[in-house]
């Protein structure tokens, strides 16, 4: 079966030299890749027709004659940052000075079923991280999504809730909580704890552990059954991903599941209070690992103040994702998973 072509075409010859090294580093053996920085020879290469998945193109170098090829996903990278739209349904905008990991993922995503190589070797399983500095970000909702959306994508993933008050439920089909003979089984041999716990974790989708009805206080449970759960989770090798949604706020519990995480993403909202309290949080907590540390602006609504843009703001994090707010109430995790925002959040994991 013959290779997908991706073309890449820009007169910066620096600029085009770190997305090649990041294509050919993600995807070396699944493309033909083109890179082109001579406008002469981009016009004699699409002299003839063409068929490619991908095509992004400068500004300079674009013209609608392009639309005449079989191109499934056609950019034109901007120097301008505006909202993503065109005037022209069949192109896609992009800023290109975005981070080279957001443009590769906002390139491919569309193409991801294409792309993605079944038979690819095992990998470790990975542990993402949800966290808040206040509640309402909507951060559960968001990690039940990203568990959802991975799972379209061929991944198998475990969703741990390890907020005191779970209310996760309601946006599942089996809305029972944990029974306790379940609880019962958290309670022996912590060395072990996956093992004992994996007879009652459910599956919609991806995997879940139920809801607790009541606390951990009142179960007499320690907030460090879930470090031990997480860990030996991950030593199972049984998932692709292990999301685990830690509650709001700062405690050494909380940093110790943090730390944990190969992955962690850090929800805030656009206003000006879920921002101060996202910086505060960031005085307690060392994200200069770029890696690690993902920061995704949840519900936003493109027509509001946006704080997370403000200057005092910008010297502490800068925001990876946005995803968008959604105008009718979410009632099922799928109506969430099927938003761009969280389809282009799970690809960058993949």
């Amino acid at each position: 079966m013959s290779r997908l072509l991706v073309v890449i075409a820009d007169e910066d010859e620096k600029y085009l030299s770190t997305l090649e090294y990041k294509f050919l580093q993600e995807l070396d053996d699944k493309i033909d890749l083109e890179i082109i920085s001579d406008k002469t020879y981009f016009e004699s290469f699409f002299s003839s027709p063409k068929t490619a998945e991908i095509v992004a193109v400068c500004e300079s170098f674009y013209s609608r004659e392009l639309q005449r090829h079989n191109i499934n996903n056609l950019f034109v990278m901007t120097e301008n940052k505006g909202d993503g739209d065109t005037a022209e349904l069949a192109v896609n905008q992009i800023y290109k000075y975005t981070g080279i990991k957001e443009i590769y993922n906002e390139m491919i995503y569309r193409s991801r079923d294409k792309i993605e190589d079944d038979d690819a070797a095992e990998k470790e399983t990975k542990i993402i991280a949800m966290h808040s500095a206040i509640g309402g970000s909507g951060k559960t909702v968001l990690g039940m999504a990203l568990a959802d959306s991975l799972e379209q994508n061929h991944r198998k993933v475990l969703y741990i809730n390890a907020e005191s008050i779970q209310e996760f439920g309601y946006y599942l089909k089996d809305k029972s909580g944990m029974t306790n003979e379940a609880i019962r089984s958290l309670k022996n041999d912590l060395n072990h704890i996956y093992t004992n716990v994996r007879p009652f974790i459910r599956k919609e989708g991806f995997s879940y552990l139920p809801p607790f009805q009541v606390t951990l206080d009142a179960l007499n449970l320690e907030e460090s059954v879930y470090e031990n759960l997480v860990r030996t989770a991950k030593e199972s090798k049984e998932y692709d991903f292990i999301i685990v949604d830690i509650e709001a706020g700062y405690s050494r519990e909380k940093m110790g599941l943090l730390q944990q995480a190969d992955r962690a993403l850090v929800i805030l909202l656009q206003d000006e209070l879920s921002v101060n309290k996202t910086e505060y949080l960031l005085r307690n907590i060392d994200v200069r690992d770029r890696e690690k540390y993902l920061f995704v602006c949840n519900k936003y609504d493109e027509t509001g103040f946006n704080a997370c843009m403000g200057a005092d703001a910008q010297t502490r994090f800068t925001v990876n994702e946005y995803v968008e707010l959604m105008k009718e109430p979410i009632k099922e995790t799928r109506q969430f998973s099927k938003l761009q925002g969280i389809q282009k959040l799970a690809y960058m994991f993949i």
